[in-house]
């Protein structure tokens, strides 16, 4: 619907502009329909909650430029990743597949060759793909290397301030500058920067205004890599690029600080370990929209493609948020499902979830299946178990979350025994996983 609204709408624009109209006196979704294929940056801050972030009513300056952001674009206000672990939710957010079919579940698993990846989509639409990412379960064996032209994992530099396992944020943008200086100007750039230092609580020393505790770290690597939507911005500037580029700001999960006696994230599948923030710059400056429909990270995909004006495949499972960009909100919020298959940490809780936009319902997957239901309308948290209390919810909900479980995963998308690079695996076992 929407491709076919962008061919009307450039047909118009294009002859309103032999009229002498300025692009302004259009809407939004005109003027971004004139652009034909906009460069697509899409940035992914690993281990971000979104209710810690200014536009999502946090009270501190934490994250000031994409407070900004907000003010002239869009903010979804409920987003759901599909799992609290970064391989599982990523493989969603790139193939725009439940983790029930993309079946990417264990530490060895990755992307197989029959994997439809956003980046060898926008590839074939005639896109330069170019990736720089900072996190150890995307490197290129696990298959995520697939449709991108350049996919560049860099080597981590020391910095006396600070130490993280993973390159930091100043050794993400030296790889993107010079990926944007090694780009065709002939074509449309899709460019993925994937930042690791709010998961490492990372940040110069400059940054730590927030306390002299994990909460008050967490806070300053937020501060830290918000400043760095500043630089990319500058960058596409300097390139004459940033009026004709998309930005999307994502996470691929958020953080737990107690929530469901719970710290950190990859233990269980509770939604506030799964809220993250999702918020759209255009190439120019709207009034500021927020979305309050529940939408999931496997509509990011095809989004993306969407505002390329590429078809979207059939088999995605995500569906575009472009009409809720531009037109009314539906009263229905779109399902979300979850799911955590591995002990990716030691103590783990295998688990999977719906969740409804009103009531989530996880079911535990060792020991006796238990379940537990939480109303979001009074219990966002989800610190009270329902199940007992309503039975008829829970039938409901559990209806919903046995029919997806039946689904199998897809021949040839989840390739298994993934030989995992021994220095990154040793990486991963300092932050704690593969234990």
């Amino acid at each position: 619907m929407w491709k076919c609204f962008a061919l009307v709408s450039t047909a118009v624009a294009l002859a309103l502009a032999g009229c002498g109209d300025a692009p302004d006196d259009f809407a939004p979704e005109e003027r971004l329909a004139r652009l034909s294929r906009p460069n697509l940056v899409l940035l992914i801050v690993d281990t971000l909650r979104a209710d810690w972030l200014e536009p999502y009513g946090y009270p501190e300056p934490v994250s000031p430029e994409l407070q900004r952001w907000a003010s002239r674009g869009i903010v979804f206000e409920r987003v759901l990743a599909q799992s609290s672990w970064t391989k599982m939710s990523m493989a969603s957010l790139f193939t725009s597949l439940w983790p029930r079919t993309h079946g990417v579940e264990l530490s060895t698993d990755g992307l197989g060759e029959g994997a439809v990846l956003l980046a060898e989509l926008l590839r074939d639409a005639g896109y330069t793909t170019a990736a720089v990412q900072s996190n150890g379960w995307l490197e290129q064996s696990f298959g995520f290397q697939q449709g991108f032209d350049h996919y560049v994992f860099p080597r981590a530099w020391s910095v006396k301030q600070f130490s993280s396992a993973w390159p930091h944020r100043d050794r993400v943008l030296e790889e993107a500058s010079r990926l944007l200086d090694a780009r065709d100007p002939e074509r449309p750039l899709f460019l993925y920067l994937h930042f690791m230092d709010v998961h490492e609580y990372a940040s110069p020393p400059e940054f730590r205004t927030f306390g002299n505790h994990e909460r008050g770290f967490y806070l300053a690597a937020i501060r830290w890599v918000d400043e760095a939507l500043t630089h990319i911005q500058e960058m596409l500037a300097e390139r004459d690029m940033l009026e004709d580029t998309v930005l999307v700001f994502a996470s691929d999960h958020g953080e737990a600080f107690g929530e469901n006696q719970a710290y950190g994230h990859a233990y269980n599948v509770f939604s506030p370990v799964l809220r993250v923030p999702l918020v759209v710059k255009l190439p120019f400056d709207v009034p500021a929209r927020r979305v309050r429909t529940q939408v999931r990270n496997i509509d990011i995909a095809p989004t993306l493609l969407d505002l390329a004006g590429v078809s979207i495949p059939e088999g995605f499972e995500g569906s575009s948020l472009v009409p809720l960009m531009f037109g009314p909100e539906p009263d229905v919020d779109r399902i979300s499902y979850a799911s955590l298959r591995a002990h990716i940490m030691l103590d783990s809780e295998l688990q999977v979830a719906v969740n409804d936009g009103s009531w989530t319902l996880v079911r535990d997957l060792e020991e006796d299946g238990e379940e537990h239901l939480f109303d979001l309308a009074v219990d966002p948290r989800e610190d009270a178990n329902l199940i007992d209390l309503e039975p008829g919810r829970a039938d409901q909900m559990r209806k919903l979350l046995d029919t997806h479980e039946r689904v199998g995963a897809r021949a040839g998308v989840n390739r298994e025994e993934v030989r995992i690079d021994p220095k990154i695996a040793e990486r991963l076992r300092a932050v704690g996983y593969l234990q």
